[in-house]
């Protein structure tokens, strides 16, 4: 078992995955709302809040010849999302001389039971629990973007606010700056590779108290914990010289026939160049 590095204060006793190559977003098997989200309180959350000016339509250009993923229930099979990039994402934007990332194409086999909700990258369990507690879980396909930044207190008093533990580009830069922070609970990274691709891994457990934080968001541009106790896997991959995050997200109750089917959603990613 991996070695946990946790200096969580009282208040925050435990703390997915989004990809700071670029923005990219969530889809969930409920209607995303535009306005700030309500406080994470006993109720568990009906969907994964994101950027108001986030996007990562599936494209219409099917490389692979694939089907691509699209709104509501999937069929199981294999499909394609192409997670788009941008660097007009707030709460942070790309340095003016940046020129932004490409985009950067997946494939997925998805089982069924899953729902996709489009404009954000989230497969989520077609359940009414959805990507919250007490069981639900779902894979994000990236999120976050070039210049993603960490909340020294992922506790926030609103939406989003201006990250103020900032750190470069590459995949050990994120990785590092997340294993540093000492209010997140995170295993000890270690070396993997997806889709063909090298990268490191961790995984990230939320605090079981978040009724005081309109939302618990480690970093941003990225997604907050679903509800208390939420666990995240989080495959940081250096995919052609661009940082992507993909991330498993469950809860204590979430059954293992379904943290089974996450895991094997995340084993089936194949990058296309």
């Amino acid at each position: 078992m991996a070695t946990r590095h946790s200096a969580k204060t009282a208040a925050l006793a435990m703390i997915w995955t989004l990809l700071a190559t670029a923005c990219s977003t969530a889809l969930v098997p409920t209607p995303i709302a535009t306005a700030p989200p309500p406080s994470p309180s006993s109720a568990a959350p009906t969907q994964v809040p994101v950027s108001p000016t986030a996007s990562a339509q599936p494209s219409t250009a099917v490389p692979s010849g694939l089907p691509a993923l699209s709104n509501g229930p999937i069929e199981p099979g294999r499909y394609v999302f192409m997670v788009e990039n941008s660097c007009s994402d707030p709460p942070l934007d790309c340095p003016a001389p940046a020129t932004p990332p490409p985009s950067v194409t997946l494939e997925v086999t998805v089982p069924a039971g899953y729902s996709a909700l489009g404009g954000f990258p989230v497969i989520a369990r077609d359940t009414a629990s959805g990507t919250g507690g007490p069981d639900g879980g779902a894979l994000v396909l990236g999120w976050t973007n070039y210049p993603v930044g960490l909340n020294s207190d992922p506790c926030l008093p609103t939406d989003h606010v201006i990250p103020d533990i900032r750190f470069g580009p590459t995949v050990d830069e994120f990785v590092d700056a997340v294993l540093a922070h000492p209010e997140l609970d995170i295993t000890e990274p270690r070396d993997v590779e997806l889709g063909g691709h090298r990268g490191q891994f961790f995984s990230l457990t939320g605090p079981s108290e978040i009724t005081g934080c309109n939302n618990w968001r480690p970093w941003d541009p990225g997604f907050f914990v679903q509800g208390p106790d939420n666990h995240w896997d989080v495959w940081v991959i250096d995919v052609d010289g661009f940082r992507v995050l993909i991330v498993t997200e469950y809860f204590p109750g979430t059954p293992e026939t379904v943290k089974t089917e996450l895991r094997e959603m995340v084993d089936s990613i194949k990058f296309v160049p």
